[in-house]
């Protein structure tokens, strides 16, 4: 029996989805692998896997993934299964839910940020929220 290729129709298997630099996307955004954007979003993002926001993205969404890394601006909440991470060059403005949490010395974040305690429940302001 022959054996079934999971590929996309370029030959492609697992690809990512990328929205470049003068892109721009209204709508939500749902994907099954990680999403890269150095583009600008209005909408929200979730996948199953990781997302990137690159240094020239503009996002307005709410973000859902496994981890979440920021270098350009989002105006949005986070939910991440894994890290939440803001590098020098991100600004965030919304809260975070998150394992863990990692700020680079000159990222902006004004919001609340969640972590689970060591037991793995979510404790704090926001907890009340989930």
């Amino acid at each position: 029996m022959a054996k079934k290729n999971h590929e996309d129709l370029m030959g492609v298997s697992g690809t990512e989805t990328i929205i470049g630099s003068g892109v721009i996307v209204k709508g939500d955004l749902h994907s099954d692998s990680d999403i890269i954007i150095d583009g600008s979003l209005t909408g929200d993002i979730k996948t199953s896997g990781d997302v990137v926001i690159g240094v020239n993205a503009q996002i307005k969404a709410n973000v859902e993934a496994t981890n979440v890394t920021v270098s350009g601006s989002l105006t949005g909440d986070i939910t991440a299964a894994g890290e939440a991470a803001i590098r020098e060059t991100g600004q965030v403005k919304g809260d975070i839910k998150a394992a863990g949490l990692a700020v680079s010395s000159g990222a902006i974040f004004i919001g609340r940020s969640l972590m689970p305690d060591s037991g793995g429940h979510l404790q704090g302001p926001l907890a009340d929220q989930t």
